[in-house]
């Protein structure tokens, strides 16, 4: 297996060992990860391939894992995949950092904030077959700077591996700071993803400044519109669909799993709201930077929460 890490950092990088480094080349003036991880796959000489960021770090139970589950893929359909969850660190968390893994997690589960600020449930975070990844033509390369093109392929992958029959929301692009609230794609990705979190196979972002004045950033409320533009007018099919059973081709009600997942995990939901709410008493920090770049960002959500604070 491959692990594939997109960066243009690759001074940083080459610090680390065991690591061979691929020179991408882009021609074009904005970094685009997707680009650089196709080129990067086309040297690849593993049947499997891991995709993950530079600024993630993976939880040891992830690491030990993914030699069974690379045995796993190997011996399934080609167009199986395996989603991993990824928890978002603060400022603070990420500098002190020192490898709990689980205390973080717990943390979050507990509804607490200082160490976590956020989740996603369904991330870029993906172990998949090579030949599948090119069979399906890979990244979309319209997708310049942040964001899209990793949910854009997660689409495509699961359009060939359904774990159920699409919701009539699937389409919506809205973010939620909960679980419990996913709708749209958030919501049935996740349900590849969250048997993954309770099992500690899960990876921590390192917080780090993502100012909007660059180039690379300022192109992400373009990529959210082409996404969704593609996502309601999907391409052909680039191959067989095969089922995913690992909920016998029906979903079950989201909240409803998510609860009885972490429960049958020990965290009852009494003690553990954090998929669902933050905790009492906990203070939510909203930064007024933090609102001016979801202003800038997804204007629409903006004024919709702005209005339901206010009701």
């Amino acid at each position: 297996m491959d692990i594939l890490i997109s960066t243009n950092q690759a001074i940083e990088l080459a610090k680390v060992t065991n690591i061979r480094l691929i020179e991408d080349a882009q021609h074009c003036p904005i970094y685009s990860p997707g680009i650089a991880r196709d080129n990067a796959i086309h040297y690849c000489t593993t049947k499997t391939i891991f995709l993950m960021d530079a600024d993630l770090l993976c939880a040891p139970s992830l690491v030990e894992h993914f030699s069974i589950s690379n045995q796993n893929l190997s011996h399934k359909n080609i167009n199986a995949f395996e989603m991993y969850p990824c928890l978002y660190l603060t400022k603070e968390e990420t500098e002190r950092f020192d490898g709990d893994f689980q205390g973080c997690l717990e943390s979050f589960l507990r509804g607490e904030n200082h160490r976590v600020e956020g989740i996603a449930l369904a991330s870029s975070c993906l172990l998949l077959n090579r030949e599948w990844f090119l069979q399906l033509g890979g990244f979309d390369e319209r997708f310049v700077g942040h964001g899209g093109e990793d949910l854009e392929l997660i689409d495509r992958l699961c359009q060939h591996y359904p774990i159920g029959p699409r919701p009539s929301d699937y389409g919506l692009n809205i973010k939620a700071q909960h679980p419990g609230d996913y709708q749209g794609f958030r919501r049935y990705f996740s349900y590849y993803a969250l048997p993954h979190l309770f099992a500690g196979r899960f990876l921590v972002h390192q917080w780090h400044p993502r100012p909007l004045t660059h180039p690379y950033h300022k192109r992400r409320a373009g990529n959210d519109a082409l996404l969704e533009q593609m996502l309601a007018n999907p391409g052909p099919l680039k191959g067989p669909v095969i089922p995913c059973n690992d909920l016998n081709g029906e979903l079950p009600d989201f909240r409803e799993w998510m609860i009885r997942l972490q429960e049958d995990a020990g965290y009852p939901v009494s003690e553990y709201p954090g998929l669902l709410r933050w905790k009492d008493g906990v203070t939510v920090k909203r930064p007024l930077w933090r609102k001016m770049r979801k202003l800038y960002l997804n204007p629409k959500a903006f004024f919709k929460d702005m209005i339901k604070s206010k009701s």
